[in-house]
């Protein structure tokens, strides 16, 4: 075999099936990426630090990462027909009206249409098999480009991450519990699209922002009801903060130890961190043993692989 096997637009339809698995081998790979940011960026930067091209011209592999890609890339696939085209699902949120009949249109219109479909984590996967009963592999999504930096002292108390209006997130948790402790408003620092109108509201914050922020905290408060993953509660063990989170978000319970996870009531967060903060080094020390473990497993090479291993 040789590069030269592959002739773009030899064939009409896209390269066969045969050229597709040599290009694997030759990390050579056009793809073409849809979705909304960062993700699909993030993922776009790993496949070609794999040694693959994204191009829209005579693609290999056509890939969506979310519903708002599905259209251009079920375009890309008719004019492609013998390309594979996974379609990636990041979350059903059931607390949406009518989200059960929106995610049926979802898979009648796209999914089944799909050479193959992927899901963000086992949750996600269990959520969608009510609807499709089809494969679906998990393929998780790429965190951000976090890292423990040992020189930034540990000077804030708390962090928020995330809309901090949309009720799944649950933020009235996080301010009934710091009414519970002296000054606690003063305590944190909320990062995100959303204003909560409480502690210090930081807005949209640049990647080495959130990293020095991570870094900087003691505790991730993130009491979520449901996540599709919940990567802030990755990240921060990365950077050495504690995340606290709820025992009814079942992702919390795939990717974390029960020691960070309490009941979504304030007490019980406020007797959490107070726990956690009588022995802090040695739960920092099992934040850091996850957070080198999810670094390699959530890093946007490793989804990259895992992308690419659907079609292998």
């Amino acid at each position: 075999y040789t590069h030269n096997v592959l002739v773009p637009g030899s064939n009409p339809g896209g390269p066969t099936k045969k050229e597709i698995i040599i290009s694997l081998f030759f990390k050579n790979m056009k793809i073409s990426v849809f979705g909304m940011l960062p993700f699909s960026h993030l993922i776009k930067e790993g496949l070609e630090k794999l040694g693959h091209k994204i191009s829209a011209e005579n693609p290999e592999l056509i890939y969506a990462n979310d519903p708002r890609g599905y259209k251009e890339a079920m375009l890309m696939k008719t004019k492609y027909k013998n390309v594979p085209l996974i379609l990636n699902i990041l979350d059903i949120p059931w607390h949406m009206p009518k989200i059960q009949q929106q995610t049926e249109l979802l898979v009648n219109q796209f999914l089944i249409q799909a050479d193959y479909v992927s899901t963000i984590s086992l949750k996600v996967k269990k959520d969608l098999s009510q609807f499709f009963n089809k494969k679906i592999h998990v393929i998780y999504n790429p965190i951000k480009d976090v890292y423990y930096d040992e020189n930034i002292p540990k000077n804030n108390m708390f962090l928020f991450v995330g809309r901090a209006n949309d009720s799944i997130k649950r933020f009235n948790l996080v301010r009934n519990t710091l009414f519970k402790i002296k000054d606690g408003e003063k305590k944190i620092k909320i990062c995100g699209t959303e204003n909560p109108d409480f502690g210090n509201y930081l807005g949209y914050v640049s990647d080495e922002e959130l990293n020095n922020l991570y870094n900087s905290t003691k505790f991730v408060l993130l009491p979520s009801k449901a996540e599709g993953i919940g990567l802030p509660m990755i990240e921060s063990m990365i950077c050495g903060a504690l995340p606290i989170t709820c025992s009814d978000n079942e992702t919390a319970k795939e990717f974390l130890p029960p020691d960070f996870i309490c009941e979504p009531e304030p007490q019980s967060i406020l007797e959490h961190i107070e726990k956690l903060d009588k022995e802090y080094s040695v739960k920092r020390e099992l934040a850091f043993k996850f957070g080198k473990k999810y670094k390699e497993k959530f890093d946007k090479s490793s989804i990259a692989k895992n992308i690419l291993n659907i079609i292998k």
